[in-house]
């Protein structure tokens, strides 16, 4: 029986009849011809999974993924599939077996420390680690090509260094307060502009639409606070679907998420709502508290923010702080106040930040952040693909009046997103022979309007599309009218070639803009 390293996984080489006329699926027990090693981003598992539907031979995909309670999913996964050799050109082999091992966990910045130092290495799971002669990794149901992995088993995870970073935003900007030094145990050193210049292939990969959701309580009163001064339709605070619309969205401002991310407003009972009320000719203010009061034990500030080294983190940082972008810049608040506000919280994943908001809203703990089960107002960051059915006790709003989509985008109204990359190293050790043809390909196919399009169509909020356009950055070009099945907007944060999420979106020049 053939292995590969004991560390990594075990798997059972199979005779070349394995591949008859018709394709079958490929078990955790087949050795891969190729093995990749993805890490960086949750949000792209969704291109990836697009591209291999199409350069994979049919009925041979299989998906893996974590059973870490915590994680529920997402920490690590894994893609295995016959690709198809006349559908990339430029391989070597005939219909090779790819196994795509993909870490998220940790964030953006798996994809980018751990190729700068190649030799310190990066956990990742494996499918095929037979530790205590029980397989790792079981189908459900059987025949579904999904399976469900343990990682707490010697050799279920492993390290080593990823060939491809899945990043949400370029990799340079992970340094000052976006510089985490230690992953899973291993210290890395603060990446320069310069070294990443020198080290890593950086292809634009389009932008990511990004928002600062608020438990739904939040809200609610946002809702109620912005009816009374006649900002919204009152028909807002009665028809539970209408309130559900972008016509019915609350809005917060650039300047105001700017103060909250900074740590500068302790208590919701410190923002005044002015108004006129009904039938008065005198002017009132009163407490955001004194709307939707009910829903609250603390008017303390809460803030799930996400761990350092998150894409999200540093899109907030740069957006709304100007950090590390100028020296000028605002610290994002890491340290939570839990007696004077803000409470600030870290979750480490996209599906724990949910949760985290969901928490602070419902009084729960099931995140472990909310240990007093206080209800609270909380506001955090996501991308626009989540909670699309509503079942999450979590709202996205508009950010100085405009929705987070991908039209609002294109016309320059909605200015929250990030401009993605995926990155490989260009010097040894880098990345060779089919491994970087198939490199080349998905960074490619992943990131192309028509896809974005297509991803964009399966993410139906009822206020709009999330959750991805691309850029002229990137040198698509621009459609007139707006098509949302190849979406395009002109402005990015790369206006004069070079990918900077420091940039705030501008226009290339000579294009013509949406309005």
């Amino acid at each position: 029986m053939p292995t590969m390293h004991p560390a990594r996984y075990l798997l059972l080489a199979l005779p070349l009849s394995f591949y008859g006329p018709s394709a079958t699926a490929l078990k955790p027990n087949i050795t891969p011809d190729i093995t990749l090693h993805f890490a960086g981003s949750t949000i792209q598992d969704n291109n990836l999974i697009q591209v291999l539907g199409n350069i994979c031979v049919s009925g041979t995909l299989d998906q893996y993924k974590d059973a870490d309670a915590t994680g529920k999913g997402t920490y690590w996964k894994a893609f295995y599939c016959q690709v198809n050799s006349t559908k990339v050109t430029g391989l070597t082999l005939n219909n090779p077996r790819v196994l795509i091992l993909k870490r998220n966990r940790s964030g953006a910045i798996t994809g980018v420390y751990p190729l700068m130092e190649p030799d310190k290495g990066v956990n990742f799971m494996g499918i095929g680690n037979l530790a205590g002669d029980a397989p790792q990794c079981t189908e459900s149901p059987v025949g579904s090509f999904s399976w469900t992995c343990r990682t707490d088993r010697p050799g279920d995870i492993f390290p080593v260094t990823p060939d491809l970073g899945v990043l949400d935003i370029d990799p340079q900007i992970f340094r000052d307060a976006n510089y985490n030094p230690v992953i899973d145990g291993v210290h890395y050193n603060q990446p320069t502009a310069s070294g990443i210049a020198a080290t890593l292939t950086v292809k634009n990969a389009g932008g990511v639409i990004q928002n600062t959701p608020v438990s739904l309580n939040l809200r609610d009163a946002l809702q109620e606070a912005q009816a009374a001064q006649g900002k919204l339709d009152p028909v807002c605070l009665t028809d539970a679907a209408r309130r559900e619309t972008a016509y019915c969205m609350p809005s917060l401002s650039k300047a105001f998420l700017g103060s909250v991310f900074s740590g500068r407003i302790a208590k919701w009972s410190d923002v005044k709502v002015n108004y006129q009320p009904s039938g008065s000719t005198v002017a009132a203010s009163k407490p955001l508290t004194e709307f939707n009061k009910s829903s609250l034990t603390t008017d303390l500030v809460h803030i799930c923010r996400r761990n350092v080294g998150a894409s999200t983190q540093a899109a907030i940082n740069a957006y709304f702080l100007n950090h590390p972008c100028a020296a000028t810049g605002s610290l994002p608040v890491e340290i939570s106040n839990p007696v004077s506000g803000p409470v600030v919280v870290a979750p480490g994943q996209v599906t724990a930040e949910e949760t985290c908001l969901a928490d602070f809203n419902d009084g729960s703990n099931n995140s472990t952040f909310n240990a007093s089960s206080s209800k609270a107002w909380a506001v955090g960051m996501l991308t626009t693909e989540r909670n699309t059915k509503l079942d999450k006790t979590y709202r996205y709003i508009k950010i100085d009046g405009a929705a987070p989509t991908p039209e609002e985008v294109a016309t320059g109204r909605y200015q929250y997103f990030s401009e993605a990359a995926y990155v490989w190293r260009k010097v040894d050790p880098q990345p060779t022979g089919d491994a970087l043809t198939l490199i080349q390909r998905i960074a490619t196919d992943a990131t192309t309007p028509t896809l974005f399009g297509k991803l964009n169509g399966g993410i139906a909020h009822a206020w709009g599309q999330g959750s991805f356009i691309g850029v002229s950055g990137q040198g698509y070009t621009i459609s007139s009218p707006f098509d949302p099945n190849a979406p395009v907007s002109a402005y990015t944060h790369a206006p004069d070639g070079s990918l900077d999420n420091c940039i705030l979106p501008q226009a290339r020049s000579g294009l013509s803009l949406q309005y």
